[in-house]
């Protein structure tokens, strides 16, 4: 069933991380979502991520499947993730 995307966030060893992760089976947790939320490349959001957001951490797969965003700090990732968020709400972004 559809729903609004919206980001939740969990801590691991150390490090802040969000997602959607409500549907995963269905690919609520693909890495470029955002990117479409935002319409702007999958490039152009790792960039605007590194710009605007300062993650301690940057990981990816070597194919690029799989790219991910950690802080060390709960609160600078929530800065992230509530702006994800907002900007989905306000574009009524559904995934199905």
């Amino acid at each position: 069933m559809a729903h609004l995307y919206k980001m939740t966030e969990w801590e691991s060893v150390g490090y802040w991380h969000c997602n959607d992760v409500s549907d995963l089976a269905h690919g609520s947790g693909y890495w470029w979502l955002p990117a479409r939320i935002l319409k702007i490349s999958p490039a152009q959001y790792v960039q605007w991520v590194i710009d605007n957001f300062h993650p301690d951490s940057i990981s990816h797969s070597e194919d690029c499947s799989f790219v991910g965003f950690s802080w060390k700090s709960q609160a600078e990732m929530r800065k992230f993730k509530n702006k994800v968020n907002a900007l989905a709400r306000q574009e009524n972004f559904m995934i199905c």
